[in-house]
């Protein structure tokens, strides 16, 4: 391996490595103690090449509709377009947000909640 070659690899690592600690140590704590509650749902399961599957899903924070996705266990959660889950977000950073896939919600429960819902999120 030339010197350029290992510069690369070590820089790769440490990236890898603070997106890891920022998402899980930062990002995290904030919503232990400042957080609200939303409704996200599955748009799309997805299988990249390279684990998943994934279920990607949008919410709606203010009008502004939000997209992320996060692996799932096929074994344990049974997840399928159009479901509805719980998701805690950040105020300040609505981005900075955790769905609960183990916790499906019908819309009985739903409509109990103080939630935005987006018209593109029906």
């Amino acid at each position: 391996m030339t010197i350029v070659n290992k510069v690369a690899a070590f820089v790769m690592v440490g990236i890898i490595l603070f997106v890891v600690i920022k998402r899980y140590v930062f990002d995290g704590d904030k919503l232990s103690s400042n957080y609200k509650y939303t409704v996200a749902i599955v748009y799309r399961i997805s299988y990249p090449a390279d684990g998943g599957p994934d279920a990607d899903f949008q919410y709606c924070v203010n009008n502004v509709i939000y997209k992320n996705f996060t692996s799932f266990n096929p074994d344990k959660q049974k997840v399928s377009v159009g479901d509805k889950f719980p998701l805690k977000y950040y105020p300040p950073n609505p981005k900075i947000a955790r769905v609960f896939l183990d916790k499906p919600m019908e819309s009985a429960s739903i409509s109990k909640m103080d939630v935005t819902v987006c018209e593109d999120n029906k």
